[in-house]
């Protein structure tokens, strides 16, 4: 059971393999541009994700948490 993430893991990223396998027969420059267009989603996301981890921190750290005035 410890091993489940593992497999699902690695179960979708043969799925999305299998993908991008068959997109490429179909058209090389689809693919191309899937390809950018998702990693630049996954680095809006990532960048994303950093700053509002960061904003968090910064705001806790100040003590402007509720836990923190008790």
């Amino acid at each position: 059971m410890n091993k489940l993430p593992v497999a699902a893991v690695l179960f979708m990223a043969g799925i999305i393999a299998n993908c991008l396998r068959e997109l490429m027969e179909y058209s090389p420059a689809l693919t191309h541009a899937v390809l950018v267009v998702g990693t630049g989603v996954c680095l809006a996301l990532g960048v994303g994700l950093y700053a509002f981890a960061e904003i968090v921190a910064r705001y806790k750290m100040r003590g402007h948490d509720k836990g923190a005035k008790q």
